[in-house]
């Protein structure tokens, strides 16, 4: 018997990133001192219970029978978090995490519990540095490619 390593190796990788089970992996990307959406959706609007936890376990957010419970939340993301009451029967669960830290960066889950089973959401947050410095010479590089693109065609003509 043959055994094919090398090929089915990274075909067994792909499927288990691809795979739309109950695991679900994004990426988020913010900015410090910026806001950041973490989404947390659904197919089931009959969710009752969600439960929002970053890399050390650490309480963001619970939403308990369709309500928002703080009382739990960790220090470090109390005033940071808030979500969207209105939109958890539609399936929407996800938050807004504000003020961003660097410390912030790292892996989330949104865990969506629909009777007997569960849904699990997982997001990868970045956090950078806005250089603002970059955002300038972007547009002035924007302005002058347009301005030299501009005389050309003057003096092509």
């Amino acid at each position: 018997m043959k055994v094919h390593s090398r090929r089915t190796l990274p075909w067994m990788f792909l499927l288990f990133l691809v795979d739309p089970g109950s695991f679900q992996g994004l990426v988020s990307e913010g900015f410090i001192g910026q806001s950041v959406l973490l989404p947390c959706t659904s197919s089931k609007s009959s969710a009752v219970d969600v439960f929002w936890r970053d890399k050390d376990d650490k309480v963001l957010l619970d939403i308990k029978k369709g309500k928002p419970d703080l009382g739990l939340q960790d220090l470090k993301f109390k005033g940071r978090v808030s979500s969207f009451p209105e939109e958890y029967q539609k399936g929407n669960f996800s938050i807004i995490m504000g003020n961003l830290e660097l410390g912030d960066a790292g892996n989330y889950e949104c865990t969506i519990l629909i009777g007997t089973s569960s849904e699990t959401i997982r997001i990868m947050l970045s956090v950078k540095e806005r250089n603002s410095a970059s955002c300038g010479s972007t547009r002035t590089n924007v302005l002058l490619l347009f301005v030299f693109s501009a005389l050309s065609l003057m003096f092509y003509v």
